[in-house]
């Protein structure tokens, strides 16, 4: 209901927006034009705003000499952030091209499969080509933990354990949106319930021919 509200609101907006510059310059398709350039603008000035919100907290305990580690140690010290510890029985990953991120999807039990999202986890997949660089796989391993800022749920850090399991590895693509069928959002860290591994890799490597 509210994400529809949301939606007529913003029509509205648009709409009276559009008038509002027909009115002023007097030319439907200049009107047209000039909004959409509005448009673009204050997306862009809200991406600005978005990363700089997001960059300052790291920048701050930057400063203050206060690492990573302990920043997160201290949260879950403080109970703002809670760890869940996961047993792993199968792992199909794929690399998702249009976010440039790695997809693990995780056969956690009692047909339960989380998935997991972001660009941090290629932090952990094995490097052979840079011997500077050069590690082996660090995940997906047979037991690992999350930790998640308890109001939200969101993802705060991946601890793996230390026996690595060799995930089913696909081809990069797209966006293997049948999942969406499945209940899944592609959401860094949702799980969910009732999930068949083999429907979804059926799903993920049909998405290779779609595009």
């Amino acid at each position: 209901m509210k994400s529809s509200r949301l939606r007529y609101g913003v029509f509205a907006v648009l709409a009276v927006s559009y008038v509002l510059l027909w009115l002023i310059l007097g030319d439907p398709a200049g009107a047209l034009w000039s909004l959409i350039v509005l448009l673009l603008g204050v997306t862009l000035l809200a991406a600005v705003i978005g990363f700089l919100v997001s960059t300052i907290p790291d920048w701050l305990r930057r400063i203050r000499g206060i690492s990573q580690e302990d920043h997160l140690a201290n949260l879950e010290a403080s109970g703002k952030a809670v760890r869940e510890v996961y047993e792993a029985n199968q792992v199909l990953t794929v690399e998702k091209l249009d976010t440039g991120s790695i997809m693990h999807f995780i056969d956690v039990g009692h047909g339960n499969v989380l998935c997991l999202v972001g660009q941090y986890y290629f932090d952990f997949e094995p490097i052979d080509d840079d011997l500077e660089l050069k590690q082996t796989r660090r995940f997906p391993t047979n037991k690992f933990s999350l930790l998640r800022r308890t109001k939200t749920g969101e993802v705060l850090a991946l601890f793996p354990g230390s026996t690595v399991i060799e995930p089913t590895v696909c081809d990069p693509v797209v966006t293997p949106h049948k999942l969406y069928e499945l209940g899944f959002e592609l959401r860094d860290g949702e799980v969910v319930s009732d999930s068949s591994m083999d429907a979804i890799e059926r799903i993920i490597r049909d998405a290779r021919h779609e595009f």
